[in-house]
């Protein structure tokens, strides 16, 4: 007992103060500058945790469109088992302050979002599409539950694709960065790699948590 509640204290005051290292780092970062271009595969972007498996044939923006769509409609608060089939069983799906693993994390994760925030309006987007990825920049304007406060969240939204055995591209990985600002990282928090490394374990943590309890339909099935 004698180092045990020094040692609680001491992760509690590392915990708020990275916490709100990520408050800083929202307010002061410099946005990402990351350019889709159709030569350009994943490899050129740190968010891709997963090697994705080369394309058999090129999409369009218009073959990608529903894939879009499903998305934003997440975004709206309106999810669905149809919007979720466009992610891969092992996709992530990542923000500033979570981190959630394969399709029923995910599942649970934006079906959970709905109990807290039931409406969402998409105030504009604009998409941009690359090899094997879709950047998607949103403009989401969020109602709060009980409180009745309104929040309006610019986001870049970055999807990393591959191509299925049939040929149709799932997302393997979701990144989203909060007003354009790259996630805290251990790849881009040189000399401090711990900082980056300790604030992805805690968007874990997070998204483990959060997700003990599902609202999804057969969320055991995704």
């Amino acid at each position: 007992m004698g180092l045990f509640r020094p040692a609680i204290a001491g992760f509690t005051i590392y915990y708020v103060g990275l916490q709100g290292y990520l408050v800083y780092h929202l307010k002061t970062a410099p946005p990402s500058n990351v350019q889709p271009n159709w030569s350009d595969g994943s490899n050129v972007m740190f968010h891709s945790g997963i090697e994705p498996k080369p394309m058999m044939e090129k999409a369009t923006p218009e073959s990608r469109e529903p894939m879009v769509q499903a998305v934003l409609s997440l975004y709206q608060s309106k999810p669905s088992l149809g919007a979720l089939e466009f992610y891969a069983p092992d996709a992530t799906v990542e923000d500033p302050c979570f981190l959630f693993k394969g399709k029923s994390e995910i599942a649970a994760a934006w079906y959970n979002m709905v109990k807290f925030i039931p409406l969402s309006e998409t105030l504009s987007y604009t998409v941009d599409h690359s090899e094997d990825w879709v950047r998607i920049t949103v403009n989401q304007k969020y109602h709060l539950r009980g409180i009745g406060l309104d929040i309006n969240l610019p986001s870049v939204v970055y999807l990393t694709l591959r191509q299925t055995d049939e040929g149709k591209e799932i997302i393997i990985n979701h990144t989203d960065e909060w007003y354009g600002k790259p996630l805290l990282e251990k790849s881009n928090h040189f000399g401090f790699e711990l900082t980056g490394t300790m604030a992805r374990a805690f968007r874990r943590v997070h998204g483990w948590i959060v997700t003990r309890y599902s609202c999804a339909p057969n969320v055991r099935e995704l």
